[in-house]
């Protein structure tokens, strides 16, 4: 199977075959000095909101690479869309839990701050780790082929997490004290689902409860602990797998 080139470019809303245009300076750097990407390369580009884009590159250097879009392709959203909530953990497993969650199509991303997660939030620090989750996020749609980005929320505590959505999402607490085990084929899925993972020391008595108090269904792994970011990958993975056509 040939290599797939992929970009991934925000501001791509180009409407009509044969439109050309510049990618931006850091996405043509790459291109031409790590990828050696040549004239007359084809190549495909994502915008992040379901298009994909096969373009023909006409020039190419260091600073910009010109491009002609050949086709485009509109791939509509996979209900259900799933939103993976999860306590929030420290440094770069955070940062690198985006990539894994992206490339399985988490529609929306949820940091959560439970009674048990070890890492302080403060808004004002948060706001450069964002950036950085949108690039890892764009990193993993480039990778993947993923054309839609998923939404990248701020931290948000685990009781005001409890009180948004509630008529909208069906949502699924992960937990060793469930009974259940994991999702069944005769689930009846809505049109948004969301999964909540919790801290590495699991959920706290008053939080079991609240969200049971709050129809909160649950579900378990398995009878082993696992990381938090294995239990979001794998809760992630058995969702897609029992809800999705």
């Amino acid at each position: 199977m040939p290599r797939i080139i992929r970009s991934f470019v925000h501001d791509v809303r180009a409407t009509m075959i044969g439109d050309e245009i510049s990618l931006p300076h850091e996405e043509s750097h790459h291109l031409s000095k790590v990828l050696r990407l040549e004239p007359e390369a084809s190549m495909e580009v994502l915008n992040g909101m379901g298009d994909r884009f096969q373009v023909q590159c006409l020039e190419v250097n260091s600073k910009s690479i010109r491009i002609r879009i050949d086709s485009i392709e509109r791939c509509p959203l996979v209900l259900p869309l799933i939103r993976v909530a999860v306590s929030l953990i420290k440094g770069k497993k955070w940062d690198d839990l985006i990539r894994p969650l992206t490339e399985l199509g988490a529609h929306r991303i949820t940091p959560l701050i439970t009674d048990r997660t070890e890492v302080r939030y403060d808004p004002l620090k948060f706001k450069s780790k964002m950036l950085k989750w949108n690039r890892n996020a764009m990193e993993a749609c480039k990778q993947s082929g993923n054309p839609w980005l998923p939404k990248l929320d701020e931290p948000i505590s685990f009781s005001n997490f409890l009180s948004e959505n509630q008529e909208k999402e069906r949502r699924f607490l992960a937990s060793l004290s469930s009974s259940v085990s994991c999702f069944t084929g005769e689930d009846q899925a809505s049109d948004h689902l969301a999964l909540l993972i919790g801290p590495e020391g699991g959920w706290s008595g008053k939080e079991e409860a609240l969200a049971e108090k709050m129809g909160v269904e649950g579900f378990s792994l398995g009878s082993n602990v696992l990381r938090v970011e294995t239990a979001a990958v794998s809760a992630l993975t058995v969702a897609k797998a029992s809800f999705l056509p």
